[in-house]
């Protein structure tokens, strides 16, 4: 089962999905994660009722963070906005299909941290 979950991160690491840079984006945040230098951009279409439209990311980074970041802009198409900002480390790892360390947990939700600075930058 273990191997089962390495490969759905590895997939997204290697064929992440949302990995460009939305024109004309609602909201912007970034986020580094400063103990190993990985980095996260994450860009939103947010409608005039608060919903997620279109979500995508930049960034570069370890399996975790950028599986992570591919994982999370799916996860969020359709959810309200405030909603999203409020995704934890344990809706993450769910996502992600595996414990993560403590280690590692930074990077599981580096994406999420993301976002929410672009939220409290760009709506609140």
């Amino acid at each position: 089962m273990d191997d089962l979950y390495k490969e759905h991160i590895l997939n997204h690491y290697r064929n992440p999905r949302n990995k460009y840079a939305l024109v004309g984006a609602d909201l912007v945040g970034n986020e580094t994660n400063t103990l190993c230098g990985d980095e996260i951009t994450m860009y939103a279409h947010i409608d005039a009722g608060g919903i997620i439209t279109a979500m995508s990311f930049v960034g570069e980074g370890c399996a975790i963070s950028q599986a992570a970041a591919s994982l999370f802009t799916d996860f969020a198409k359709g959810k309200r906005a405030d909603e999203i900002r409020n995704v934890t480390q344990q809706d993450m790892e769910q996502l992600l299909g595996i414990p993560v360390s403590i280690i590692r947990a930074r990077c599981a939700v580096l994406a999420v941290q993301a976002f929410r600075n672009g939220f409290n930058k760009n709506l609140c």
